[in-house]
């Protein structure tokens, strides 16, 4: 059925992450499908602009952020019922929407299965990830509520 699925996990969102991880092991039992989980860190100098530079380097230094955004999701996904050799994670700096749209069209991948919160106030003015992954994806999107 899926040959390839990427999994945008947000490591801040642990129930979300509960509630995906079931529908991510009943599919990696059909057809043993390769899973890249995927988490996205935010640009930092995005939030803070010019006082950017008063914060501490481990804040700056973008390669111990995915080494510690890595950890994380390690952790998230330790008692998963899916073979370690099934399975990779990635953890990337920048926008998620966009982030995500190009790693599934990079792994050239068949769904993008993710979480989303029940739509609220904001996130219609604002619009969420899952709803910018499900407008502008090329593959198919799976969203979990």
């Amino acid at each position: 059925m899926y040959n390839t699925i990427l999994v945008p996990i947000d490591i801040l969102e642990d129930d979300l992450t509960d509630k995906m991880l079931p529908h991510v092991e009943a599919l990696a039992k059909i057809d043993n499908p390769k899973i890249h989980f995927l988490t996205v860190i935010p640009n930092v100098e995005m939030f803070f602009g010019v006082e950017y530079a008063s914060l501490p380097v481990s804040l700056r230094e973008s390669g111990e952020r995915i080494e510690l955004a890595l950890a994380a999701l390690q952790d998230l996904l330790k008692g998963i019922s899916v073979p370690a050799r099934q399975y990779t994670l990635h953890a990337v700096i920048g926008s998620a929407k966009n982030e995500i749209l190009s790693y599934a069209k990079e792994i050239n991948a068949d769904l993008i299965l993710m979480g989303s919160h029940r739509p609220d106030a904001a996130t219609f003015l604002l619009g969420s990830t899952a709803a910018g992954i499900v407008r502008h994806a090329k593959t198919s999107v799976m969203v979990v509520r």
